[in-house]
Formats: C-alpha cells, sequence, structure tokens
C-alpha cells in the first residue's frame, strides 16, 4: 500500500513495478475473468505526437447580401472544384457547414457556438462524385456572415453531423403522370408525355406529400387537410415549362424522339431533376434540349434551367396559363429583371374532372428570368416569356402561391399522445393572403436573381480551428517556478478578497445555500462569480490552500484552509457521490497537513456515504443517491477518498468497495480505443422503465420500456460533451486520472491497461497547443471552448501514469506529452499572456463547464497547481539524484 502525503506526493513511492502482472482476481466469476483477460491483452494502440494533423480541418467562406432587404433561408451553391482549389483534399461526403453571425475571420475566431446549417454534396453528371455543396443562410440586409466548412475523419463527422429534416423530394410515378417535384410548401410535376405541361398541387399542412399523390388508391383531386390538384393546366404548356415559338405559333415539347428523366439530388437543402428531349421536333428544327428544375427547402417555387447545342438564335418561350378574367401584371421595361405574375380565383375545384374555380380562392403564379431581352406576349392559351439562350443555357424562376397554403399547419407541442401523433397545435397560416403580398414576393425574389448573394473564400487553405485569440499572441515562456508564483497570487488575492465574504455569512453554508464559495471566473478580470452553496466544487479551494500549505508551510493557507473547510464538516452523509471530491480535497488533505482527528473522522464520514451508495447489484456507486440508477465517469475521482481511508485504517472493505467499481467502470465507461462514455444508466434492483437525464444543470424525464436485469446496463451517453456518443473531454480526463489512481493502489492490470487506453486516446487526438477543445469529437465546430481545466487533469493523470507504466518508452511519451500540456497551459492560458494583458496575474483562462461558458475554474487552477507542484518535486528529486552521483 503506497502512503499519501496531501496529494501532491500520492503518487511518489512506487516502488511495485515488478507487481504489475501479478494480480489475481480472486473474486471474479469466469465470464468476468474471460472479459477483463480480452481488454488486458488488447493491442495498445501507438503514441502518437500532439502535433499530428487535426483530423477535422476548416475552410472559411464570407456569405454576403448585397440589398437593403433581410434574405431568410439564402440559397447558396460553391462548386466543389472551387474548394479544391485550396483544399485538395476536401471530402465532400463528410462535412458539416456552420454559421457564426461574424463578418470577419477576427470576429469569427472569438464565436464560441455556431449553427449548424442543413447542407448537402450534389452529383450532377452522375459519375459518383459531387459537383456542388447547396446549403441556406438567412443574412440581414448587407450583411455578411462567415460560413465554415469542416470537413475530415468520416467517422468523427457523422458522429457530429445533425441529422437534417428531408424538406425536398422528387420521384417519378405513373400515378401522377410523371416526375414531380416539392418543398414542404408546394409540389409540382410535369406530364411525361406529349403534353410536357408543368402543373400544381397545394398544400394546406407543410410537409411532403408526392409520395402520398403517388400511393395506390388515392384520389389527389379530392379536397383533403393535406393537400391536392388545386390547378388544371387543359391545354397551355403548363407553369414555368419549355416550348418553342416558330413562326407565331406556340410548339410544346410533344414531337420527340426519345424523352428520359432522371433525380438527380433529392434531400434536405433542395432537389433536383432533370428532364432530357433528344430529337425535339421544333416546328422543323431538330433540338437535343435538357431541363434542369431545382427546388430548394422552404420555396414556392422552382428554378428552371435548359441547355441546349446551336440554338442560341432559336426562339423558345416559357409562361403561365392564361384564365378568364385574369389579367397579368409584369415588370417595367426598365427593369433589369423581367417577370410576368397572375393573381385570382384560379384554383380548380375538388374532383379529377371538376373545370370551374373555386369562388375566393386565391392563386397567384409568377415566372422571373434574368434573360436579356426578354418579351411578353400572350396566344389564346397562355401569358408568355420569349427569349434566347446564352452560350447554350437560360434559367428562369416560377413561383405559386396558394392563399390556403398553411392553413392546417399543425406542430407538435403538447402531452405524449399529442407528440406521438405529431400534433397539438395548429398555427396561423403563414401563406400568402393577398395581390399586394404576392407581387411582393415576386419583386423579392426578382431582386434575389439581380443581386445575388456574394460568395468570397477568405481562406488561404483548409485549416484545424484556431485556439482562442488571446493565447496565441507573442509570449515569453514561464518556467515552473514562474507559474506557481503567479498562480499563489491568484489564490492569495482570492483569499483576501473573499475571507470577509464567508466571515459576513451567517446563515449556514451548504452545497445550495450562503456565500462565500465559487466556481466561475472571468477571463478578461479574473473575478470569481458569486454563487449559492459550495456546489460540488467547492472542496478544490480548500484542496489548494492545503496544497501551498504543504509546500511553503506558511500558516495563513492553514488558517484559510481550516476556516472554508469548516463548512463541510458534518454535511458528510448530506452530499451524492461529490463527498469524495469534497471530502478527500479538504478533511483529508487537512489531515495529512495537521493530524487533526476531527478531519480524520470527517473523511471517514464521507466514505461511510460513498458505501451507502455503493449498490452491490451494480458494483457502482449511485451518482446522486441511494438505489439511484445512474453513474458518472466523474466518480472514477471520488474513489480517492476510498483509497486514503483505507490507508489510514486498515479497513480493506473500502479498498474492495473501490475496486469493484473501478473494474465495472472500465467494463462500461472506456470504449475499445480508449475514448470514454460519461454516463450509464442501469437497472439498480427494481427493474425500472424511468429514467432521469441530467446534464447541463437540467433535468428531463425519459421513460424508457427496457428489459435489463437487476444490475445490468440500460444505456450510456454523454450529456456534457457534445453528443451522446461523443468523448467529453473532462470526462476523458477523470477516467485517466481515476484509472491511474486504481492501479497504483491495487496493482489490477486491467486498471494500467485502461489507463494507458484513454492516454493514447488523449494524445492522439489533442490539438497542436495540446489543450483539448470540450470535447474530444468537436473540435471547435458546433462549440468553439478549449477546456483548460480539462488538460491540467489529463496532464496529472499523464504524469502519474509516467511512473507506474513499466514500458520505458512510454512512460516517457506520456511525462512529456504532460509537461507539453502544461506548459502550453502556462504560456498561453495563464495571465499574463504577453506584454499587453492586463488581466491579473494567475487567471487560468478558457475553461469550460458547460459548454458554450468559457472562463476560470476553480477545478482547472487546482489541477494546474498540483500539476505545478509535482513537476517542482520531480526536477527537486532528479536533481538530487544527479547530485548523489557525481564524484
Amino acid at each position: 500500500m503506497s502512503s499519501r502525503r496531501a496529494g501532491k506526493t500520492t503518487f511518489r513511492e512506487l516502488n511495485f513495478f515488478h507487481e504489475c502482472f501479478t494480480a489475481t482476481g480472486e473474486n471474479r466469476n469466469l465470464m468476468r475473468k474471460k472479459f477483463l483477460a480480452t481488454l488486458w491483452i488488447f493491442p495498445a494502440f501507438c503514441m502518437t505526437s500532439a502535433l499530428a494533423a487535426p483530423q477535422i480541418k476548416n475552410i472559411k467562406i464570407a456569405i454576403s447580401n448585397p440589398s437593403d432587404h433581410p434574405r431568410q433561408a439564402t440559397d447558396i451553391v460553391i462548386p466543389i472544384v472551387q474548394i479544391r482549389k485550396i483544399a485538395p483534399d476536401f471530402t465532400p461526403g463528410a462535412m458539416i457547414v456552420t454559421a457564426s453571425d461574424a463578418s470577419t475571420l477576427e470576429q469569427d475566431a472569438s464565436v464560441m457556438q455556431t449553427a449548424e446549417l442543413p447542407s448537402q454534396a450534389d452529383d450532377l453528371d452522375g459519375d459518383g462524385k459531387a459537383d456542388e455543396l447547396a446549403f441556406q443562410v438567412d443574412l440581414g440586409p448587407h450583411q455578411t456572415r462567415i460560413v465554415t466548412v469542416s470537413y475530415g475523419d468520416q467517422g468523427r463527422i457523422w458522429r457530429l453531423r445533425g441529422d437534417y429534416e428531408q424538406r425536398t423530394a422528387a420521384l417519378f410515378s405513373r400515378k401522377i403522370e410523371g416526375l414531380g417535384w416539392e418543398s414542404e410548401r408546394v409540389a409540382f410535376r410535369v406530364y411525361f408525355d406529349p403534353r410536357n405541361a408543368i402543373d400544381l398541387y397545394g398544400k394546406r399542412r407543410p410537409t411532403l406529400q408526392l409520395g402520398m399523390y403517388a400511393s395506390p388508391d388515392y384520389t389527389y383531386h379530392d379536397e383533403s387537410p393535406e393537400g391536392r390538384d388545386i390547378y388544371k393546366v387543359g391545354d397551355a404548356i403548363g407553369i414555368g415549362a419549355v416550348a418553342a415559338m416558330v413562326d407565331g405559333k406556340t410548339i410544346k415539347v410533344a414531337e420527340v424522339k426519345e424523352r428520359r428523366w432522371r433525380i438527380v439530388a433529392s434531400g434536405p437543402v433542395r432537389t433536383v431533376v432533370e428532364l432530357e428531349y433528344d430529337g425535339w421536333n421544333a416546328g422543323g428544327k431538330i433540338i437535343d434540349l435538357r431541363s434542369r428544375i431545382t427546388m430548394w427547402a422552404g420555396a414556392r417555387g422552382f428554378t428552371h434551367t435548359i441547355f441546349a447545342n446551336s440554338a442560341d438564335d432559336f426562339e423558345f418561350v416559357t409562361g403561365l396559363p392564361a384564365k378568364p378574367g385574369i389579367e397579368p401584371a409584369t415588370s417595367g421595361k426598365d427593369s433589369p429583371v423581367a417577370w410576368i405574375a397572375t393573381w385570382g380565383e384560379q384554383v380548380v375545384a375538388p374532383g379529377p374532372t371538376a373545370t370551374e374555380a373555386v369562388t375566393g380562392q386565391q392563386l397567384g403564379l409568377a415566372i422571373v428570368t434574368l434573360a436579356p431581352h426578354a418579351v411578353f406576349r400572350d396566344d389564346s392559351k397562355n401569358h408568355l416569356v420569349d427569349f434566347k439562350l446564352s452560350n447554350g443555357t437560360q434559367s428562369w424562376y416560377t413561383i405559386a402561391a396558394w392563399d390556403q397554403e398553411g392553413s392546417n399547419r399543425r406542430v407538435v407541442y403538447g402531452n405524449q399522445k399529442e407528440r406521438g401523433q405529431r400534433q397539438s397545435l395548429i398555427l396561423p397560416s403563414d401563406g400568402i393572403r393577398s395581390r399586394e403580398e404576392f407581387l411582393n414576393a415576386v419583386q423579392e425574389q426578382a431582386e434575389r436573381m439581380a443581386q445575388p448573394a456574394r460568395i468570397h473564400v477568405v481562406s488561404d487553405s483548409a485549416n484545424s480551428q484556431p485556439a482562442p485569440p488571446d493565447t496565441l499572441v507573442p509570449h515569453k515562456t514561464k518556467t515552473v517556478e514562474q507559474a506557481l508564483a503567479l498562480v499563489r497570487q491568484g489564490i492569495d488575492r482570492t483569499a483576501l478578497q473573499w475571507e470577509p465574504v464567508l466571515q459576513a455569512t451567517s446563515e449556514p453554508i451548504t452545497s445550495h445555500s450562503g456565500q462565500g464559495f465559487f466556481t466561475e471566473a472571468s477571463n478578461v478580470t479574473g473575478e470569481w462569480q458569486k454563487q449559492t452553496g459550495y456546489y460540488w466544487t467547492g472542496s478544490f479551494w480548500t484542496g489548494e490552500l492545503w496544497q501551498l500549505y504543504s509546500a511553503t508551510h506558511d500558516e495563513k493557507y492553514r488558517r484559510w484552509a481550516e476556516l472554508w473547510g469548516s463548512k463541510f464538516i458534518n454535511q458528510e452523509s448530506l452530499q451524492n457521490h461529490d463527498t469524495g471530491f469534497i471530502y478527500y480535497y479538504s478533511s483529508a488533505m487537512g489531515f495529512d497537513s495537521t493530524h487533526d482527528d476531527a478531519l480524520r473522522a470527517s473523511a471517514l464520514r464521507g466514505a461511510e456515504r460513498l458505501e451507502q451508495l455503493f449498490n452491490p447489484k451494480t458494483q457502482l456507486i449511485a451518482s446522486w443517491g441511494v438505489n439511484g440508477d445512474d453513474t458518472i465517469v466523474d466518480t472514477m475521482m471520488n474513489l480517492q477518498l476510498l483509497w486514503w481511508i483505507t490507508d489510514k485504517t486498515g479497513d480493506q472493505r473500502w479498498m474492495e468497495i473501490a475496486r469493484k467499481h473501478a473494474l465495472r467502470a472500465a467494463e462500461w465507461y472506456v470504449r475499445p480505443d480508449g475514448s470514454v462514455f460519461q454516463s450509464v444508466h442501469y437497472n439498480p434492483g427494481d427493474s425500472r422503465q424511468n429514467f432521469i437525464l441530467r446534464g447541463g444543470g437540467n433535468e428531463a424525464d425519459l421513460p424508457l420500456v427496457n428489459s435489463a436485469a437487476a444490475g445490468e446496463r440500460v444505456f450510456a451517453h454523454t450529456h456534457q460533451g457534445f453528443g451522446a456518443d461523443t468523448t467529453w473531454s473532462r470526462g476523458l480526463g477523470w477516467a485517466l486520472y481515476g484509472f491511474t489512481a486504481a492501479y497504483s493502489e491495487t496493482h489490477e492490470p486491467l486498471f494500467l491497461a485502461t489507463a494507458q487506453r484513454v492516454a493514447d486516446y488523449a494524445i492522439k487526438n489533442l490539438p497542436s497547443d495540446s489543450v483539448p477543445w470540450y470535447d474530444f469529437d468537436d473540435e471547435g465546430i458546433h462549440f468553439r471552448n478549449r477546456d483548460s481545466s480539462a488538460a491540467a487533469i489529463i496532464a496529472g493523470g499523464l504524469f502519474r501514469l509516467s511512473l507506474i507504466t513499466t514500458d520505458s518508452a512510454r512512460a516517457k511519451d506520456y511525462r512529456e506529452e504532460g509537461e507539453r500540456m502544461v506548459q502550453s497551459l502556462i504560456d498561453r492560458y495563464l495571465t499574463p499572456v504577453g506584454d499587453k494583458d492586463q488581466t491579473p496575474p494567475g487567471v487560468l483562462r478558457h475553461g469550460c463547464g458547460v459548454r458554450p461558458s468559457d472562463a476560470m475554474l476553480i477545478y482547472g487552477q487546482y489541477y494546474l497547481l498540483e500539476d505545478l507542484l509535482w513537476l517542482e518535486g520531480q526536477h527537486k528529486g532528479e536533481e538530487s539524484s544527479t547530485n548523489s552521483v557525481k564524484p
């Protein structure tokens, strides 16, 4: 058994390397033996430099609105070839698009949280490779936003990428007589026959409905709360279809040698379909024509682009069906964008043979085009727009707006049954209700086409997301001694400021009441925020004071430590699993420094509380209460109190509780690659079917039907990281430090193997400055929080692991990586950083308690102090050893 001396020397006397492989595991059953043996022989991951290439790279793009009007859901298309000019390794199949409200790269670097934009990569030519990146972004008047395209490791990207709602669709069906395309607002179809006309489905409910229309025996002409066929094309060319004008006569795309259809893309952002007409006899001229139709999410219309060879001098037309009594409106002669629009009672009555209009229902239709020299004309069936091709192509935009659109806009909000049926409320219609509104929408579309969003790739190359800007300023390298002096200044400043607050608090201080404790401080001023109670973090402050008393023997640190530590005494039985944190870093450390029996008794009561929380069925200490159903990985650190009390009492029951907990934690929390789950929920013995999800200070009730046997796992998740299956960096730190401590106390081979796997994962995934993101998977994509507290914890784990790892090369790597992390912390994150830094000395910036908070954290300061004292002790020991062998 190793003796403990005030925390910093916990691992100093580790003279049992020869026992590393001798643990017998007498109490294991056969299945557990097989499982542990499998993990023990699991091949160790190769050590990787912290300067390894990032797994995710980023490209920054500035998107600007040149107009005076806001633009919601601005359609953005970026050719993949343009991206590959600066990022040859760009992988469209593994990317995420995010946006900040920053307008410059400098502003973007300081953003803490971005918004993910649904995106898709489309293969336009059918060769299996993406040609365009498509997404939508909201822009204010004259606003520029920085959009980040992140790409890289496929497994990591798809773990981080959101599940985008399908908001566009396309299908070909005989039932709808051709090819259809839709957004959640409206659907269109083109008759795949000599009519070649484009028809319209209106939607009362904002959903995708083509599949319903195409289903057997469904009558899409009849009235429905969803939507229906609301238009009668008749003999017209249709709504925005293509035709030709030959000798004053409209020629449909009717007489063709072959017609083909293709769905190019159908995704959350846009749908692209194509129609090909080989050998179209357009009034005697044979043309090979291709139509590409693109419809975006949330749109009331589509872009129709045609391509034809050797037809630039040919006269094409598009248009709208002419309806009795409805006169079209057109753009002015001087308008840079030509448009024609109709509004009125042109919704056909329900029924497959109906031809009459529905009284009182209004429908707006419009064509908008940038075609130069476009001419408006009418024939007996159509309002036409004449145009010619430019370089073999031309485009126009078709709009349809029914005043009943969204009249059944059901959304989910209410009770469980309503949530299951996805209908709780009916919101007011968000459709266009008047001719004026419709013409405004047409003019807005015209402006978007005349003044498209400006797209500028501002990155020179693809790079990882940078560290916080204030860590990148020119700075001088600090020594361990200089850093200790700065941290000590900060601690002294805190004690002098907060002692009067503590003394003035008349009410009892508990984890949830009273003033005088703190957890987070400003990165800029170093001022600690007031909080109610000591929370779970209170003893890290007393731990710092005991550490400094042990190192300096300055009585003021003992006085302060006893003053703050006294507030915890006799509250041991009221705590959750954090009783380990609270009473190890206050009572246990205090006893090591003072041999005060009252502190020893307090630590013992804390251990007894952990014993109460231990469940023999699960072999775990429940985190939140007796017979609880979940445990978080943090509890591995709370085992320190049990290891300590075993040493002080010689009672092996404390050791056995901690050992069993660590064995089960190794099985349930650490994945094969060394990444870590934060939380596991289980059946504590009552087969419960309802669980409480905790995270970020919030709780949510989770009914979950399961058949897990008593003591078995139900599910695992990570709630303080990015996602359920990602790796929260501080949680990884707790695991690394905790399993390293577990091995040093028990010599259980599994614990060493587990600690090494976790360490190897961490080193492989650290960013270039060795300070992890708050989540190892989310490399600054969604949340740009580094976590200096996680770095300090991980470094401490690596230092201690370097002493117990039997492979000398590996031990050297762990030690060097830990030193690299600490050096980065004290040079780049510990104030002052650079000559112009006005923040008070000793502030450890950029800790992330709960995303997207960014602050100094008391536990980050504690573990940095512990790391620095450990390094100081190691350096002194190494110097002493060197001097002792000199002649």
